[in-house]
């Protein structure tokens, strides 16, 4: 099977995790192998997952089919999905294949992850601490968009900053149309907090999506 990343770009990666991540994390994929309609984004999933865990002995990569007891523990009913390190407490998941754009957020999130830092401002740090209750971010994405990695990363520091209580979820809109109907998704990156209590179009400046986190 070909690779899909490069040689030159296997290099790069290789020494940016031996150089920037910390300490071994979980990536846990599911897949279900009779899905036929999603079976090329799952297959890409489980490909990019492995090709990045063989770079770095700091990734353990973990795969489960639809039906396993993981699924249930995690609470994974749509395929593929992708969850980086859970275990640890880290609410931060992918629901889609992280392709395209996405594919340099995804990496940029599991090396965030593995250093258990988020990079926000000390003023967004120090706003997140006072949140009180859970709360769910979604980001509604293509592969194709320039700004999606953007919002997704920025949602990904906001779930690491805020552990256990900010969930973060990158959805893959083509993918998941059903979804993104549900919040007539026409143009992304879209953001989608706590089921709709607040909607945002476009890449949101750090100040303003963690706002939108608190008042949600």
């Amino acid at each position: 099977m070909e690779r899909l990343i490069d040689e030159e770009s296997r290099e790069e990666l290789r020494n940016r995790f031996e150089k920037e991540m910390k300490r071994k994390i979980d990536l846990l994929v599911f897949v279900d192998p009779n899905d036929m309609e999603h079976k090329e984004y799952s297959d890409f999933t489980v490909q990019i997952s492995r090709e990045l865990a063989e770079l770095t002995d700091k990734i353990n990569l973990r795969i489960y089919e639809k039906g396993s007891p993981e699924c249930e523990k995690y609470g994974v009913s749509r395929f593929p999905t992708v969850l980086i390190d859970p275990d640890s407490g880290y609410r931060i998941r992918y629901t889609g294949a992280p392709a395209g754009q996405e594919g340099r957020g995804f990496v940029e999130t599991i090396i965030l992850v593995s250093r258990d830092e988020s990079t926000l401002s000390p003023v967004s740090e120090e706003k997140l601490k006072s949140l009180n209750k859970d709360v769910k971010i979604q980001v509604y994405v293509t592969p194709s968009c320039p700004y999606c990695p953007m919002s997704v990363v920025l949602a990904n520091k906001i779930a690491i900053a805020a552990k256990g209580k900010v969930e973060s979820e990158c959805v893959e809109a083509v993918e998941n149309q059903d979804l993104a109907g549900l919040y007539n998704v026409s143009a992304v990156p879209q953001q989608v907090i706590n089921d709709g209590a607040i909607v945002s179009i476009g890449a949101q400046p750090e100040e303003k999506f963690v706002d939108d986190v608190l008042k949600a």
